[in-house]
């Protein structure tokens, strides 16, 4: 078979996803419509309906991937893929989306980074009435990628920086908006470089500050070759970003408004409760060498498992 072509059970199956997606957004979103006439208070149904019909997107966008995304190869010679019809497609795609008012999306690392920036640093600005949490998953992706190129380690460090300027230490101004403020990073780890990467290079401006807001979760597990979706999110903003294998931050969605925040917020939450604190690397109490050691300890007992394994 050639590579990209798909088999015709896996296009069955993606039909039939694909069927009942839609038939769930649309009884999402009639309901939504109808609950005014029936007098019920569903308010929380739109946003569902959104979401729902956001989901559905990526949803094509990952099963349909075979189509949209990869070269095909046939024995005549190979198809040079025409980048330009699928631009043409994404900006169609991000003007739809975006016309809502409701949804920003990225569509490059650059961009992506550029303004999730801008976006923090706003947030740690503003005025706020009641204490807020800073949230940021990072769920997959090489690390290493976002130092590898130097535009793109530029606006990393410029995220990095905006990070910091959310961050309380022992030396803060009593009037400090950053007093206003927790943060939150919850990620995963699958090989000791990698962990010791994200010690050294990522986070090691953090925990030199010595913050007294700030909380880091790194939880251990098997494999990076997979594509997962990433929470970051601020007071008013939600932003998912795509990241796979090769690098975090591919490009990503942003939903405006607190429905989407109290959403996404609650499903990070309860991801971090269900981790163990013996996986809390830092915490107001300082840097934790007991977490520290013991994920080097597990990463070190993964990397002899597979290499038994390959044997």
């Amino acid at each position: 078979m050639a590579a990209g072509s798909e088999s015709p059970s896996n296009a069955r199956r993606n039909r039939v996803i694909t069927i009942a997606a839609s038939a769930i957004t649309v009884l999402a979103i009639v309901l939504a419509f109808a609950s005014g006439y029936l007098g019920q208070e569903w308010l929380w149904l739109r946003p569902t309906g959104e979401l729902l019909l956001l989901a559905e997107l990526v949803g094509l966008i990952v099963l349909e991937r075979h189509q949209l995304f990869e070269p095909v190869h046939q024995t005549v010679g190979d198809i040079k893929f025409d980048t330009a019809e699928l631009r043409a497609a994404l900006a169609t795609i991000t003007q739809q989306i975006g016309s809502a008012g409701q949804t920003t999306v990225y569509p490059t690392s650059h961009e992506l980074l550029r303004n999730l920036t801008r976006l923090l640093r706003d947030s740690f600005s503003r005025d706020q009435e009641a204490p807020q949490i800073f949230r940021m998953g990072r769920f997959a992706g090489e690390p290493k990628a976002l130092v590898s190129d130097p535009e793109y380690a530029a606006e990393f460090d410029a995220l990095n920086a905006a990070i910091l300027e959310g961050m309380l230490s022992s030396g803060s101004r009593a009037d400090a908006k950053a007093r206003w403020w927790s943060i939150r990073i919850l990620g995963t780890v699958w090989n000791r470089d990698q962990f010791d990467f994200i010690m050294e290079r990522l986070v090691k401006d953090m925990l030199d500050r010595k913050p007294l807001n700030f909380e880091l979760k790194l939880l251990v597990r098997p494999g990076s070759d997979y594509a997962s979706l990433s929470p970051i999110i601020t007071d008013q903003e939600a932003l998912v970003t795509f990241d796979d294998d090769r690098a975090m931050f591919q490009w990503g969605i942003v939903f405006h408004g607190r429905q989407y925040t109290t959403l996404l917020a609650r499903w990070f939450d309860e991801a971090w409760s269900r981790i163990s604190d013996h996986y809390l690397v830092y915490s107001r109490s300082g840097l934790n060498q007991a977490a520290v050691d013991r994920i080097r300890n597990e990463l070190e007992a993964l990397a002899a498992m597979r290499e038994g394994t390959n044997r």
